[in-house]
């Protein structure tokens, strides 16, 4: 190896020498080249916010003389005023971003960077600037702060301006004018060096190709010799190979295992594009001559458009001798040939990968099944058995009813479909939070899919019966997975693994926090969990039960809504991790108290108002006729929700309908607060006895 590479040194030396040093060379001036050209962009926008001083300068002094002569004549003088207040505001900015360097607002009204001036010539000229802009600002400042003018101020701002106009002008031009001998300067050191490295690199490219004509015949005789090995590779193959030329020709030598991957008789310069069109579908075909002409194209890399390719594994039917349709698969590789920087060829690969895709599938069959029955049993044995036993229990329930009113509306022909598709909805978006507390991942998937078939329906202008059968199929899978669960917890019943010690309020925290560490990490947010739950242990069962499920609904709904990402937080001078606070206390009398609290961007009606006609459920008209407390109510609306993107947290908009459907159960009222960027907290106030009077305060 080491002699292979002494031997090809000693034989290129010269060609290597001379391209590496035109490398290290061209190199060295296209930095240069960039650097400089980036300052003299950066000298373009100077001299040209220069010159907008200038026009500035008068802007400002004839929007003083309008609003001197609107506010004499009484007309209105809020335009003259806006004009003024923009022009001071443009000449500012822009008179420091040229004493300090900094951002300032671009013709484009976009922001751009700005260098502070360095020249003495410039730096002089700005000290003179601003001895004159600072007593104009304190002059101005009264008459843009007052929205009434008032003519004495005014007046001494306009006897102002006529006495140092002038002034102010001649010192904008004596800057662009400081400005542009500058960036002259950068562009004559630009011509220079770039003529002086043209020269080189045509010296250096001159001998390269002197050195290069010389190893020519050499290379010919090495390309005659990889022809010859090419033809015995194209005979010994065991994939299929051949060249497709410009007009989608087979060329005249392919390997001799093509006919045999193919399936069929090879003819040297047949048209391609038949014969494929008789093995792939026509979608596929369409898409396969589609991706062969972008190939043989000069506009896009061959790397970037690789994964486009829709022949890279494809199912193709075979007729047999009997006439039945055998199906095998087919991966198609193309690659293309380069000769004199032109596309001539593409050199196409076949394999046979039938055997292949069917191990793969059926792998991926028994890993995907392997892997659910896995997960169940790892989350079954770490989930509290009595925990578990609660949930089961009001899953049957749950699937139950539904199952009982889809019957019933099928059976009656039930004329409220909408009715039962709704409370089904809050039903299985209940169990997703708990199945989502309890980790039970499987629950939570299926519940997700479920609410998918459900908002399909609810979606319809008319539901109808038909509707609800559909649905049955998915309550179906529901029943069977409940049933497998049910059957392996009484299988482990007696394996210890119940520990019956924990509180309930200790069980739920855990869950709690489970949920909302998974919930954070799926929208990269940052949540910290802190509760006081000693009144939950005092509650019933099936009160507390409400009260748990109310919670999961609103942490859900907390940190995908309210908790804002790390970045926004600290944009708005928050810790990068939001808190959720979480209580359950006993008020006394039988009276209980249930607060969730967040210190997140809180609930802004006027981003609820725009989503609420972003949704398409209300007009502009209709949003504005409601008060700020009616549209913050909506949150509770089945179907309404501010997410961006529907997942397995949010954007069916059921979350806070469940909330209210589980208030009302409980009796409770509910009192919610919020602050804009601060906070939002509900408090929920029931007895420990559910009671038929509920209400939403």
């Amino acid at each position: 190896m080491a002699q292979d590479s002494q031997r090809f040194l000693g034989k290129y030396r010269e060609i290597v020498l001379a391209v590496g040093f035109f490398l290290v060379f061209d190199l060295a001036v296209l930095v240069l080249n960039f650097y400089t050209s980036y300052q003299i962009a950066e000298d373009a926008v100077s001299i040209n916010l220069a010159g907008r001083q200038r026009m500035l300068s008068q802007r400002m002094t004839k929007a003083l003389l309008t609003l001197e002569a609107d506010s004499t004549q009484g007309r209105p003088t809020e335009t003259a005023r806006a004009e003024l207040k923009k022009t001071v505001g443009l000449f500012d900015g822009t008179l420091g971003g040229f004493r300090s360097g900094g951002t300032a607002v671009g013709g484009d009204e976009k922001p751009v960077a700005l260098n502070a001036v360095k020249t003495d010539r410039g730096r002089q000229v700005l000290d003179d600037a601003y001895s004159i802009w600072v007593p104009y600002q304190q002059v101005l400042e009264p008459v843009l702060a007052s929205p009434a003018v008032e003519p004495e101020k005014l007046a001494a701002a306009v006897q102002y301006a006529r006495a140092n106009n002038l002034k102010l002008l001649g010192l904008m031009n004596d800057l662009t004018t400081d400005i542009e001998q500058e960036a002259s300067a950068k562009a004559q050191k630009l011509r220079l060096v770039q003529t002086l490295g043209i020269v080189l690199a045509l010296l250096n490219f001159g001998f390269i190709l002197f050195r290069f004509i010389r190893k020519l015949q050499e290379s010919d005789r090495q390309i005659e010799q990889a022809q010859k090995e090419t033809q015995e590779i194209l005979t010994t193959a065991k994939e299929g190979l051949f060249l497709l030329d410009s007009q989608r020709r087979l060329g005249s030598q392919f390997s001799s295992s093509l006919p045999h991957v193919l399936r069929r008789e090879i003819v040297a310069g047949a048209e391609f594009f038949p014969i494929l069109q008789q093995m792939v579908p026509a979608a596929t075909f369409d898409a396969a001559r589609d991706y062969i002409d972008l190939l043989f194209g000069n506009r896009v890399k061959e790397g970037l458009v690789a994964s486009l390719n829709p022949l890279s594994e494809v199912e193709v039917k075979v007729v047999d001798e009997l006439g039945s349709s055998r199906s095998h698969f087919l991966a198609f590789q193309f690659n293309r040939v380069v000769a004199d920087q032109q596309i001539t060829h593409l050199l196409v690969t076949v394999q046979d990968v039938t055997e292949r895709v069917n191990l793969t599938a059926q792998l991926a069959e028994a890993k995907g099944q392997a892997k659910i029955e896995l997960e169940i049993l790892l989350r079954l044995l770490s989930t509290d058995q009595a925990v578990l036993a609660r949930f089961l229990g009001t899953m049957e329930q749950s699937l139950k009813h539904i199952n009982a009113q889809f019957k019933s509306a099928a059976e009656t022909g039930g004329e409220d479909l909408r009715q039962i598709v709704n409370h089904a909805f809050r039903a299985i978006h209940a169990l997703k939070g708990e199945s989502a507390a309890l980790g039970l991942e499987m629950f939570e998937t299926l519940a997700h899919e479920f609410e998918k078939d459900l908002v399909g329906v609810r979606e319809k202008k008319v539901i109808e019966g038909d509707d609800l059968v559909k649905l049955t199929v998915r309550l179906n899978e529901f029943f069977e997975r409940y049933t497998m669960v049910k059957n392996i917890i009484d299988r482990i019943a007696h394996t210890g693994q119940t520990s019956g010690s924990a509180s309930v309020a200790a069980q739920f925290l855990d869950s709690m926090r489970k949920l909302a560490d998974r919930i954070a990490t799926s929208q990269e947010k940052q949540v910290q969990l802190s509760a006081e739950l000693a009144g939950l242990d005092k509650l019933p069962e099936e009160v507390s039960g409400k009260v748990r499920n109310i919670a999961f609904q609103m942490l859900r709904n907390a940190i995908t809504h309210g908790i804002e990402p790390p970045q926004e937080r600290a944009s708005a001078a928050k810790p990068a991790g939001g808190t959720v606070f979480i209580a359950c206390k006993e008020l006394g009398g039988g009276q209980f108290e249930f607060v969730l609290r967040d210190d997140g961007r809180g609930l802004v009606p006027e981003r609820l108002r725009a989503a609420m006609v972003k949704s398409g459920r209300y007009s502009e008209a209709q949003v504005r006729a409601l008060d700020d407390q009616q549209v913050v109510m909506k949150i509770f609306e089945p179907g309404f929700s501010t997410a961006t993107r529907v997942d397995m947290d949010a954007g069916h908009g059921m979350g806070m309908d469940v909330v209210r459907d589980k208030i009302r159960a409980l009796g409770g009222h509910l009192h919610l607060t919020s602050r804009p960027n601060q906070f939002t907290e509900f408090t929920i106030r029931f007895a420990s006895e559910l009671a038929t009077a509920h209400g939403v305060a």
